[in-house]
């Protein structure tokens, strides 16, 4: 959002939950989604008295890989801290979490910003607790009623704080997409937000330009400024929705404060729905948390042989394949997005290249991968709803499909309803390839009989051709490729065609 009065500053909390097993402090399974309520508990996530948490490894691991992965540094000890709240939700009172000594911190990502420009994002904090239960809200008649259901209580949760150097919605936007992308190129967690493994809640504030300053992470007033509030948005389930939802929020402010209101800081929800926030309560601060350090679980000391084993499962992350694409293969901006959006995407565009290399240059077996993935396989793919993988797509098998097309054995139209007709009706594509370009080996053999056929059958086109209308050869050009099944060349067709008729 533009404008020449106000800063905009946002700083974004994502909630990731983490692909373990069990939860975070008992061995309860963490995979509740659509199961039964309240079967994947225990006294532990039920928070029912002396039932003593402990932490799960491998969670912490994958909060200290995410922590590599996002330029962080790693606190040598690990300390809990209980955070205080009494909502139905949370059964024991207080959630165990951490505070001062967040298991990572200082780190930072880079996006790219609307202009294209690169624009670093830091990263406050990344820190280890536990989910909450899910509470639902229901109307029978006159009653009114909530169900909790606790199998998600006690699911590893991993929260990322930014630092508030965030400045549009757009940014917001893209950070979040880009740590999305970090944790499932890592396996962290899955970060589907429409099951809840991700949610994102902004922080946001307007103020006046030049009147106030950012210092070690903090916004402070200059002179006799005072600052403006900001407000905190909940239940945001979706990328899109993070940017939609930050506008509005700046919208309502500028416009509160244009009409004389004062701002107060406080917590909103996103209705989807409506597209605007609505006011939920005043936000708290950390001392209405109450922190205080978790008695029953003692420091965890980390040292330098578990950060390099954890190292280990690093992997090139996205904005790395993307300088390397771009580097070793010329591909462009745009090709690169959509080959490393995912890493499955990425590892089938790399598997495939070396088939290809085989016929073809490098940096052209690199072209043809890139296009042949992000326009026509991308389209059948998300129009049937399946997964480009060696399963459905045997990359041996398109491979052979690009190098026939390359060779002008097939024409792309051809290629094109050769593939999607293996994908619907699950038909060996390589099978298909063998059969069509006998077709049209054939085809070519017999494609002087076809024109002169076309010629003879189409005498009102040619006379129309011959009378200076040039633009009927596309017709007959049209004619030559249905006689020949698709399968002819249409610009050899057409040179055929002018040269015969103009003979």
């Amino acid at each position: 959002m533009e404008n020449t009065k106000y800063d905009v500053i946002i700083g974004l909390e994502i909630h990731i939950q983490s692909n373990t097993q069990s939860k975070m402090f008992c061995t309860c399974p963490t995979h509740y989604f659509e199961k039964e309520p309240n079967t994947h508990v225990c006294p532990v996530c039920l928070g029912l008295p002396g039932a003593l948490p402990i932490p799960n490894k491998r969670a912490i691991e994958l909060c200290i890989l995410l922590g590599l992965a996002t330029n962080c540094d790693i606190e040598k000890e690990i300390h809990f801290d209980r955070k205080h709240y009494f909502y139905p939700d949370l059964p024991k009172g207080y959630q165990i979490s951490q505070y001062k000594r967040p298991i990572c911190s200082d780190g930072h990502i880079e996006i790219k910003d609307k202009d294209g420009k690169k624009y670093e994002i830091g990263i406050e904090r990344i820190h280890q607790e536990e989910d909450v239960a899910k509470s639902t809200h229901h109307t029978e008649g006159s009653t009114e009623y909530s169900l909790i259901d606790y199998n998600k209580s006690g699911v590893p949760l991993i929260e990322i704080v930014s630092k508030p150097n965030i400045r549009s919605a757009y940014q917001a936007k893209e950070y979040a997409s880009k740590i999305r992308q970090i944790v499932r190129y890592l396996n962290i967690s899955d970060a589907d937000m429409e099951k809840g493994q991700m949610r994102c809640e902004p922080n946001i504030s307007i103020q006046e330009k030049g009147k106030w300053q950012l210092v070690d992470g903090k916004i402070f007033p200059i002179g006799d400024y005072i600052l403006n509030p900001k407000s905190e948005v909940k239940n945001i389930g979706s990328i899109s929705a993070v940017e939609k939802a930050i506008e509005y929020e700046l919208n309502r402010m500028i416009s509160e404060i244009e009409d004389g209101k004062t701002l107060i800081q406080q917590t909103r929800g996103w209705d989807a729905n409506k597209g605007k926030t609505i006011f939920q309560r005043s936000k708290e601060t950390a001392d209405d948390y109450r922190y205080m350090p978790e008695p029953d679980i003692p420091v965890i000391e980390i040292g330098s042989e578990d950060i390099e084993r954890i190292s280990s499962e690093l992997v090139e992350l996205p904005n790395e394949k993307k300088d390397r694409y771009q580097k070793t293969y010329s591909l462009s901006d745009y090709d690169c997005e959509v080959l490393t959006a995912n890493l499955s995407i990425s590892n089938y565009f790399e598997e495939l290249l070396p088939i290809l290399s085989k016929n073809m240059d490098t940096v052209k077996a690199a072209k043809s991968a890139s296009n042949w993935i992000t326009g026509t396989l991308f389209s059948i793919a998300n129009d049937k709803k399946i997964d480009i993988n060696q399963d459905n797509i045997p990359k041996e098998s398109l491979a052979y499909l690009i190098i026939e097309f390359e060779k002008k054995v097939l024409t792309k139209n051809k290629a094109e309803a050769i593939l999607k007709e293996s994908l619907e009706q699950k038909k060996d594509l390589k099978k298909l390839i063998e059969k069509a370009t006998q077709e049209s080996t054939q085809n070519t053999k017999n494609l002087d009989s076809i024109i002169d056929d076309v010629i003879n059958t189409n005498s009102k086109a040619v006379t129309d051709f011959k009378s200076g209308k040039q633009s009927t050869i596309g017709f007959l050009v049209g004619q030559v490729m249905q006689k020949s099944n698709g399968s002819a060349d249409p610009n050899k067709a057409r040179l055929l065609l002018i040269e015969k008729l103009n003979g």
